[in-house]
């Protein structure tokens, strides 16, 4: 065993014990050379107790993470065998394990919790994806998960991590925490990247409840069951990511951190009044398209009272819609399938309808059965099997059902098909490859530029903006490519010039452009094209306050920082104690104006230094309920106190 003072390959100065395991002592050591602090991993080879597996897997671990790099996994820097012990030389991790956090707190707040999930889901991504087999984790709890002081995670104990290989039928172990592991994980049966969705699924749920697995009712509830305050969208992230069959869960970590990063969608009040919209355009576009079909074709014999009926039942199911009784609506659109079961018009509301419910999978179940029932032979109908296809792709994305859909599609009538059925198949693929996957983007791009300037056209531009937007992590010109294809849709918008379709796009489109400028300039080396991307992204920013759809104060607080980052602070302040006035309880504009006064007094000589309206900030929170809650208001009271200001 290492004492305190010994040095090791002449290089490693053992300075204290900072944890054990059953197999390994970890030390806090010097490196001398660099004069930076370290880790010293102890793999105790000598003693007989310890079989040459388990030490062979702590080898494999080191190894493992020396072929890695990621901001969120400990770097290893050497390691050494000597005199029969192993020591492994990484990362110091300063912090604590998101366990040590709830034995001290209970739980951890729902905003601290989706930041760490977007965290972690990065960071599984890039294990999952790597090349050429996916690394999965397989030990995704609380404990093995460290947060940094500034809130950054790190994930830690890679002992049973695996290379993900097809030709595997089984796992050659399920170990894991069982508290924490998937069905197919403790039953042995293969593990892959859902494996791990599953577990980040019930850490999230240990997280924001308090509740373990390991005690009653040891089952995953709905987590309002325990709190009803907690955001509706997480609950079904939770219960999404810990479905048992790994069919029904997200697919992959792409798909749940897009979930998290736009969480607030995924209420039912979001898709109520996103729905409405669309209905009010969908009434006057199906109208159009079906008179319009029935001077064409005659609507295969159908007589004028018999298309009318059928229209007016449609019509009164979509005012019913806009009323806010969906139930109505759906007794209507039933009717109207009665009427003429033939026509896919009722059948696409109708799922729509399901859709804007929160109840997607419902809704599925409930055309398929009449797609099953060969109702009408609905189930042959292009129309509904594009959109069946893309519910699946862009609802669930659930890939592999929506290429079933699409492979039933006749591609003559809807060219489309063949675009999204070759994203659905890379989208749904554990080893994508990102150059292809561009390639494809590009094909599918220059073809919608060729189409007339329709709603289909705007709707294509608008998939590939989401798609460019999910993946602008391992795209390099993603950002670019959003704003590119987003401006293509804007002016088809101007050319039908139809306010309708405007009220549906014009708010998405802007939050895309903001999203993307933003994001383009965080990455951005070249000052002037940061700055004027800053720029560009507080214009389109603020051009989102004059719709309903989004949250104001996440707005206004999203300018002020970049007002911050752009080095304009007296805007930034200015914009920071309007939020105040318009929304004296919305505690970040208090953290986010606290901490740029405290700045702007610490750049001042020492003498001229006056924290006086930091204090009267502080306090004014201070006075906010449940404000001792909110991890940001904790750090700009650590920051206060360690500058005596209180």
């Amino acid at each position: 065993m290492l004492q305190i003072g010994d040095i090791i390959d002449d290089r490693y100065e053992i300075l204290k014990e900072i944890g054990r395991g059953g197999m390994s002592v970890i030390y806090l050591a010097m490196d001398n050379r660099l004069n930076k602090s370290l880790a010293v991993k102890d793999i105790r080879k000598r003693q007989e107790s310890h079989s040459e597996i388990l030490i062979n897997s702590l080898v494999v671990e080191a190894n493992m993470l020396k072929r890695l790099d990621h901001g969120s996994l400990p770097r290893i820097y050497d390691i050494i065998e000597d005199e029969g012990d192993i020591y492994v030389v990484m990362d110091y991790i300063e912090g604590e394990s998101l366990q040590e956090k709830l034995q001290r707190d209970r739980i951890a707040p729902a905003e601290s919790v989706i930041d760490w999930a977007i965290q972690l889901c990065n960071v599984l991504d890039y294990l999952h994806t790597r090349k050429p087999n996916p690394i999965i984790y397989r030990d995704m709890k609380p404990d093995n998960v460290m947060l940094t002081p500034d809130n950054k995670i790190k994930l830690i104990d890679f002992g049973i991590a695996r290379e993900y290989k097809v030709e595997n039928a089984t796992d050659t172990t399920n170990l894991g925490t069982k508290a924490y592991a998937a069905p197919e994980q403790v039953s042995g049966v293969q593990t892959d990247a859902r494996t791990d969705i599953y577990s980040l699924g019930v850490t999230l749920y240990h997280l924001v409840t308090g509740k373990s697995l390991n005690e009653p009712p040891f089952e995953v509830r709905p987590i309002r069951t325990w709190d009803p305050s907690l955001p509706e969208g997480l609950e079904y992230i939770i219960e999404k990511c810990t479905q048992t069959e790994p069919e029904k869960r997200y697919q992959n970590c792409k798909e749940l951190a897009y979930d998290l990063e736009n969480i607030d969608k995924l209420t039912r009040s979001y898709k109520k009044v996103l729905y409405q919209k669309v209905s009010v355009f969908a009434v006057l576009v199906m109208m159009f398209l079906t008179f319009s079909m029935t001077a064409v074709f005659g609507y295969n014999g159908m007589k004028k009272e018999h298309f009318q009926d059928y229209m007016k039942v449609v019509n009164e199911a979509s005012i019913a819609l806009i009323n806010g009784e969906e139930a109505s609506a759906i007794e209507l659109l039933e009717e109207a399938i009665l009427i003429d079961n033939k026509r896919p018009d009722a059948y696409i509301n109708l799922l729509d309808i399901y859709i804007s419910m929160d109840e997607t999978d419902k809704g599925i179940a409930k055309i398929r059965s009449y797609m099953n029932g060969k109702y009408g032979n609905i189930h042959q109908n292009n129309e509904l099997l594009f959109k069946v296809g893309m519910t699946y792709f862009d609802e669930n994305r659930d890939y592999q059902s929506a290429l079933k859909y699409f492979a039933q599609i006749d591609e003559e009538e809807i060219e489309a098909v063949q675009f999204y059925t070759s994203l659905a198949t890379s989208m749904g693929s554990l080893n994508l490859d990102y150059d292809q996957f561009l390639e494809e983007l590009i094909d599918f791009e220059q073809y919608n530029d060729t189409l007339p300037n329709d709603v289909k056209k705007v709707e294509n531009y608008n998939a590939l903006a989401n798609i460019f937007l999910s993946y602008r992590g391992q795209i390099e010109e993603a950002n670019r490519m959003t704003i590119q294809v987003i401006e293509k849709a804007q002016k088809v918008l101007q050319i039908l010039d139809d306010k309708q379709l405007n009220v549906l796009y014009l708010d998405k489109f802007e939050n895309k452009l903001a999203q993307s400028y933003y994001s383009r300039a965080i990455i951005e080396d070249e000052e002037s094209k940061k700055r004027q991307d800053f720029h560009k992204a507080i214009e389109h920013y603020t051009n989102l306050l004059d719709y309903d759809t989004f949250a104001n104060e996440e707005i206004l607080e999203t300018i002020g920082v970049i007002y911050i980052e752009i080095g304009a602070y007296q805007k930034a302040e200015q914009q920071f104690k309007m939020m105040i006035e318009q929304y004296p309880n919305y505690i970040a504009a208090y953290v986010q104006l606290g901490n740029l006064l405290l700045d702007q007094e610490q750049s001042k000589p020492e003498e001229k230094r006056d924290y006086s309206t930091v204090k009267k900030v502080y306090q004014n929170a201070g006075q906010i309920k449940g404000i001792d809650d909110d991890d940001g208001y904790k750090k700009l009271q650590k920051r206060l106190m360690n500058f005596n200001i209180q």
